[in-house]
């Protein structure tokens, strides 16, 4: 059989300044034809568990573009038809294969595109017609319109979060549409959204309603009907009409069954709503907190300014308060400012900088500050994840520089990624095992990584564009009322 696939992936901060260029995905990933294989394959990605299914198959798969950029603003229309153009000219150039495998995100918003992935599958559509299957995988934050549901023969969000099923889903993918071909299933689908958005930081896999929701979704004794339920979070940073929470149900050809599950999947949701709610601890109270635990690291997750949700990356405002309090074992990763990376390296490894460190990028997260440090290295930013998420895909921070002020090691970056895998740390010669608190610009994904040695993890209430408490968002698009925003 033969099969075309493609990934074009990002999470759109519509809060965010900073436009998603062209440039943006290929500063992070942009990969065409056969680099889609070399590069992918064997890896705990989306596209690297297609490959395991479709290889060990030995079917014939066309490889179009597989692209990602780090969550930011409004994608760019040129961005948008570039890559997106690559995947629909790929698809007509092979009109005979048996189906379509896409790696999407699902929360990508496009200059005058509210639906990004729904407008690029009705592209598709127009190339292919209705009956070739096209099966999605999204991540779990994504918006779900009809025209997404209506234009896909099936879509499977990731079940965990932190994401470390990436592989499985890809791999679920590929063997689900291998049966749609050949006419094993006919999936029909149930699409519920109550009027609601999970907060990001509560609605995580590791424990809570969360985990317990997928606990009933995959139950042993579900209807045997079933193909496929997906959870999807909902992304709750784009100011967009189709932003909330959304259940979505595949039956092998019975609606009443799949009707049936998503309506009670979105009951206990709306039921049990207010455990998506968060207390939140203060900057200074979450050092405090942590430099009381016994052991160490303590992980302080600076949450607001989550690059990976769209984050500027360059909040200071825990580096300043760990210098308040005196803190002299603390490690960072990282602060995003190309500028001083670029004084560092004038002032050369060894020798002290005196310069103004992050808030560069926009008003949101926080004052910019003076530091005086040691440059303790230089650093080309490459690194493997070595985790439980994307382990063995390759990444880069860009050229870095490690400073050392008065202890604590911060590592300053010249591109955004969210600190999500310890090697980030020890790729950049800093062993987080001899810190007391380690300071990471992650939301969620950083606990697969960290929870197996971390001594407590502590969530601080920074300033950001990804902070927890939803009201200080000046929403004008979303439906409403939408729960928490509208209590």
């Amino acid at each position: 059989m033969k099969w075309i696939i493609g990934a074009f992936a990002h999470e759109t901060n519509t809060f965010s300044t900073v436009p998603t260029d062209l440039e943006s995905f290929r500063a992070q990933t942009y990969l065409q034809g056969e680099e889609v294989a070399e590069v992918q394959r064997g890896t705990e990605t989306v596209v690297g568990g297609f490959l395991d299914v479709l290889e060990q198959r030995g079917d014939e798969v066309v490889y179009t573009v597989s692209s990602h950029a780090t969550p930011s603003g409004l994608v760019t229309r040129e961005a948008f038809d570039t890559i997106g153009g690559q995947i629909v000219e790929g698809i007509a150039a092979n009109r005979d294969a048996d189906g379509i495998l896409l790696a999407l995100h699902g929360a990508m918003v496009v200059e005058g595109i509210d639906d990004g992935e729904g407008h690029l599958l009705g592209l598709i559509r127009e190339v292919i017609g209705d009956e070739m299957p096209l099966v999605v995988v999204l991540d779990l934050h994504s918006h779900i319109t009809e025209e997404l549901v209506d234009r896909a023969s099936m879509l499977i969000g990731y079940q965990k979060y932190p994401h470390t099923d990436m592989g499985e889903r890809g791999r679920e993918a590929a063997q689900m549409i291998v049966r749609i071909a050949k006419g094993e299933v006919t999936p029909v689908v149930s699409l519920n959204k109550p009027p609601m958005i999970p907060v990001c930081g509560t609605c995580h896999t590791e424990g809570g309603l969360y985990k317990e929701m997928w606990e009933v979704a995959l139950r042993s004794d579900r209807p045997e009907g079933i193909l496929s339920t997906s959870l999807f979070a909902g992304f709750s940073y784009a100011d967009i009409p189709p932003m909330g929470h959304a259940i979505v149900v595949y039956a092998d050809g019975d609606m009443d069954v799949a009707k049936t599950e998503a309506d009670q999947m979105a009951q206990m949701a709306w039921d049990r709503r207010a455990e998506f709610l968060y207390t939140p601890t203060s900057v200074p109270d979450a050092i405090r907190q942590a430099l009381a635990v016994e052991g160490q690291p303590v992980v302080i997750a600076d949450i607001a300014d989550n690059p990976g949700g769209g984050g500027s990356n360059d909040g200071v405002e825990i580096l300043r308060e760990l210098i308040t309090q005196g803190v002299t074992r603390a490690a960072l990763a990282t602060i995003y400012d190309p500028k001083v990376v670029e004084e560092a390296i004038e002032v050369g490894v060894g020798n002290m900088l005196t310069t103004s460190l992050g808030a560069k990028t926009d008003d949101f997260h926080g004052q910019a500050m003076d530091v005086t440090g040691c440059v303790r290295s230089i650093w080309d930013g490459h690194f493997t994840y070595k985790g439980p998420m994307s382990r063995g895909a390759s990444a880069s921070l860009g050229t870095c520089a490690v400073l050392d002020i008065g202890g604590i090691l911060v590592i300053v970056s010249s591109k955004r990624i969210q600190s999500r895998d310890p090697e980030m740390f020890r790729a950049a010669g800093v062993d987080p095992m001899d810190q007391k608190i380690l300071v990471v610009k992650s939301a969620v994904h950083f606990r697969a990584g960290f929870n197996p040695i971390a001594a407590d993890i502590i969530i601080a209430d920074a300033p950001g564009l990804t902070a927890l408490n939803l009201s200080q968002f000046d929403f004008k698009r979303i439906q409403r009322p939408l729960y928490p925003i509208d209590l």
